[in-house]
């Protein structure tokens, strides 16, 4: 009942959007990008429609997507039928996720930060932003994972080198975004100041972390002890940004060898 509820609401909305006049119609009434246009034979048909009332880009994105699915003779029949109001819900569907994908595609080009925008942003953070308080604000996955000191000392660390290197920092600013929109921003910085070897104090966080998740103590030293012998604390660090399903595999690996033992 729920899959034909979907159905009906899925066909009402295509017959709504073929009123106003085919597939080209569609598109840009389900785009909200707005305006503009593009061409060539069947294409300039379309472009002309969509681009009336849609982004001429998200245009051309989904005429994209309908080239690589349909032929132009299938296009054009459903289209005509779309224009009397015979629906075929399959390709109204289909058009409508080409639209929401092409819609996202376009919104993340538009938001690529420009140099001049990430050097503002650079400049801006420097000046108001202090040592002292990067490094009392630790994140608590960080304390969780490397006790209060070492996590203290990665923070500074952190600051000391985005501080030093602004040039570095502003591409990746312009590569990854603004730290505040992302939770993995500038993880390059955090691995290039994680600790080489696991002191103490590492390897008394993650044994407390991984007791406190459910295993026996035992277990998380032994899993410590066989991490130690084969990892840096750095390697691990790169292996779980470079595959983290790999490092959970390996985890695994290592926690059922030491629940047999």
């Amino acid at each position: 009942m729920r899959n034909l509820n979907f159905l009906l609401i899925g066909l009402l909305f295509a017959a709504v959007y073929a009123m106003a006049g085919g597939a080209a119609s569609f598109v840009a009434k389900k785009s909200n990008t707005g305006e503009f246009a593009y061409s060539e034979a069947t294409q300039q048909a379309f472009l002309k429609d969509c681009s009336e009332n849609a982004n001429e880009w998200v245009c051309g994105c989904v005429l994209a997507h309908l080239q690589g699915s349909y032929s132009e003779k299938e296009y054009l029949r459903l289209d005509a039928e779309m224009r009397r109001g015979d629906q075929d819900y399959k390709f109204t569907s289909f058009l409508s996720d080409a639209v929401t994908a092409c819609d996202e595609e376009y919104e993340e080009e538009s938001s690529v930060i420009t140099e001049e925008e990430a050097r503002a942003y650079v400049d801006k953070w420097v000046k108001t932003t202090k040592r002292r308080d990067v490094v009392d604000e630790i994140p608590p996955q960080l304390m969780e994972a490397f006790g209060k000191n070492t996590a203290r000392k990665i923070r500074g660390c952190v600051y000391d080198n985005i501080v030093k290197d602004r040039e570095r920092f502003v591409q990746t600013v312009m590569e990854e975004g603004y730290p505040e929109d992302n939770k993995m921003w500038g993880i390059n910085y955090a691995l290039d100041c994680i600790p080489e070897k696991f002191t103490p104090e590492i390897e008394k966080a993650f044994i407390k972390l991984m007791n406190e998740r459910g295993l026996p103590k035992s277990i998380s030293q032994c899993i410590m002890k066989s991490i130690k012998k084969e990892y840096t604390m750095k390697s691990i660090f790169a292996g779980m940004i470079a595959d983290k399903e790999l490092f959970v595999a390996m985890f695994t690996m290592y926690a059922t060898k030491c629940a047999v033992e």
